[in-house]
């Protein structure tokens, strides 16, 4: 599911930039060559790890969908997630009132989205408001899959609803979606191929959708990328892959680390568990690199999104390429595997979900172990009640 959920992401990310916009015209050879030359070794790597991965015997854990009877477990689910429902939904419209502002009707609402210049907001504020809008993010398609799964559990339904749309006024697009997103895919999958086939439609337009959301609701005007391009036959491509800029940040990021080289030796690894605006947090570093000499407390952006080979080269060059890719594709492979083998076992929808939003939130970053964060804490705080067993009143 995973697999396929990126489909619509690479679609939009890099086939559209690559194939019809030729982004990478605007870079010179060197940087071109160096970065498909830093993709296809990491590639290779990657898929020599995930078949290792995969190939590996998965052993019983004691992860509580392993030892209790599936009955008892997903009563067990109901009850976390309507504790979770209840502090998750009070608190996030508390943090929206200690922040004293809503970032979609913000007179700046990127900025507000970023807690950038005058809406940045003390630490102990984004603790609340983050924090209740990880256990949010997550749960919600458990939640909906309890709906679904009983009708007459009307609650979870209403509770999702109104948690997706505090989510939303967040302006964070890919949170607030991803419940619902997860949850149809899930549903589909499990219904028959026909379907499934369809999801893979859905997806891409789910995506497209995504790409315009700011222009839909007036974050972003056509006319700034119309301006540039005038009479330019690919404006509507352009705009749908205004919003995910990922191949034009990272040949932009090679072109200035070639200038100017500044190599973490993996410290970007643990940087992202240290608070505040550390040097070697990877969202600081790419900002670092790509604005020498700026203060970079004034830029509203959430730094440069870079694939695992990548950062392998920065910081161990092409001995760091292989062997970030190895071992994140080594990683992802033992994960399918005990994915595919839980799925099977239980063949429930609800239990599904459940293990599927664990591996995602859990499990999956560990593969991404470059790009550890902060952020990557609640989550597993949250998803743990899932995985064991504690006491519940």
């Amino acid at each position: 599911m995973p697999a396929h959920l990126g489909i619509g992401f690479v679609l939009i990310a890099y086939f559209v930039p690559t194939l019809i916009l030729n982004v990478q015209d605007d870079y010179t050879d060197d940087v071109v060559n160096l970065y498909v030359t830093i993709l296809v070794v990491g590639t290779i790597s990657y898929l020599a790890g995930m078949f290792l991965g995969f190939n590996i015997k998965p052993v019983k854990t004691n992860f509580s969908f392993d030892v209790l009877s599936l009955n008892l477990y997903e009563e067990r689910v109901i009850r976390v997630t309507k504790v979770f429902l209840y502090i998750g939904i009070p608190s996030l419209i508390l943090g929206y009132l200690m922040m004293g502002f809503v970032p979609l009707f913000a007179a700046d609402p990127v900025a507000a989205k970023f807690f950038r210049g005058q809406y940045q907001v003390p630490f102990y504020t984004s603790i609340v408001y983050l924090s209740s809008f990880l256990i949010l993010s997550n749960i919600t398609p458990i939640s909906i899959m309890i709906w679904y799964q009983d009708k007459r559990r009307v609650f979870f339904l209403v509770a999702t609803i109104v948690a997706i749309c505090l989510m939303m006024l967040s302006l964070s697009r890919g949170p607030s979606f991803t419940g619902i997103l997860y949850a149809i895919i899930i549903v589909m999958s499990f219904k028959s191929r026909k379907s499934f086939a369809l999801l893979v439609f859905l997806i891409i337009f789910i995506y497209l959708f995504s790409s315009i959301f700011y222009y839909l609701i007036g974050i972003k005007d056509i006319n700034d990328i119309a301006g540039g391009f005038k009479n330019d036959d690919h404006l509507m491509w352009r705009v749908i892959a205004g919003g995910t800029v990922d191949i034009d940040d990272q040949l932009n990021f090679l072109k200035f680390f070639i200038n100017n080289p500044i190599w973490t030796y993996g410290r970007t690894v643990v940087g992202g568990l240290v608070p505040s605006h550390y040097e070697w947090n990877p969202s600081v570093y790419t900002l670092r690199v790509v604005n020498p000499g700026e203060d970079l407390s004034t830029l509203i952006s959430g730094g440069l999104r870079l694939p695992g080979p990548i950062w392998g080269y920065v910081s161990f060059q092409w001995v760091g390429v292989v062997a970030f890719s190895f071992i994140s594709g080594l990683i992802k492979g033992v994960l399918l595997k005990y994915v595919k083998t839980w799925i099977l076992k239980y063949k429930s929808i609800l239990t599904a979900t459940v293990i599927i939003i664990i591996c995602t939130a859990i499990f999956e970053p560990l593969s991404m172990f470059y790009t550890f964060s902060l952020y990557t804490i609640p989550p597993a705080v949250i998803l743990m009640f899932y995985m064991y067993r504690f006491k519940l009143k």
